[in-house]
C-alpha cells in the first residue's frame, strides 16, 4: 500500500474529506482499476506484506467500496456464507449488502488493529469511526470496536464474517 500512497497524485483522485489520509492510496488504486474483475484483483496477496498491512488494506478497500456504492466489487469480496452481526442483531450476506446500501457513509477513520491468523484465516479486530446511517437512524460516530474474519481463497481473500459494535 505504501507504492500506492506514494505514486498517487498530490490531492489524490479522491475526496480526502471522506476517509482518513491512510486510506487513500487504497481507494487511488482502485479508481486506477476500473476494469474487469478489479475487486478480487485488489483482494489479492500482496508479497511481502505484514498480516497487519494486508488486513488494513481489506478494511480499507471494504470502506472504499461502500463509499463508492461499489456493490459489484464489494459481493466479490464477501463470501456467499459471508454472517454479519450488529448491534440490531444478525444477518446473511445478501441482508447485509441491502444495509450497506441503504447506509450513508462518509468520513471514517481507523485505529488500534489486531490481526492474528489461523490457517487460511486472518482475524481481524479494530477500532472504528465513521459517519454512517443504518436503517433511517444515525449512529454514533465515536471509535466503536469492529471484528471481521478474511479466508483465503488461493491468491485472494474474503470476507467470511464481520461484527460491528457501533451504537444506534
Amino acid at each position: 500500500m505504501r507504492e500506492w500512497l506514494a505514486s498517487a497524485p498530490p490531492g489524490g483522485l479522491v475526496p480526502r474529506d471522506k476517509i482518513n489520509a491512510a486510506s487513500t492510496g487504497a481507494r487511488w488504486a482502485l479508481r486506477r482499476v476500473l476494469a474487469g474483475d478489479y475487486g478480487r484483483m485488489m483482494s489479492a496477496i500482496l508479497p511481502g506484506s505484514s498480516l497487519e498491512e494486508e488486513a488494513k488494506r481489506l478494511e480499507e478497500l471494504s470502506v472504499a467500496l461502500i463509499q463508492d456504492n461499489n456493490w459489484q466489487a464489494l459481493e466479490q469480496l464477501l463470501s456467499p456464507a459471508c454472517q454479519f452481526v450488529t448491534t440490531q442483531g444478525s444477518c446473511n450476506r445478501t441482508e447485509a449488502i441491502q444495509l450497506m446500501k441503504e447506509m450513508n457513509l462518509g468520513e471514517v477513520r481507523f485505529k488500534d488493529f489486531k490481526v492474528t491468523q489461523a490457517g487460511a484465516n486472518l482475524i481481524v479486530s479494530f477500532w472504528l469511526s465513521a459517519s454512517e446511517t443504518i436503517g433511517g437512524k444515525v449512529l454514533a460516530t465515536e471509535f466503536s470496536p469492529r471484528l471481521s474474519v478474511w479466508q483465503r481463497e488461493g491468491t485472494s481473500w474474503q470476507c467470511i464474517a464481520y461484527g460491528d459494535f457501533n451504537r444506534v
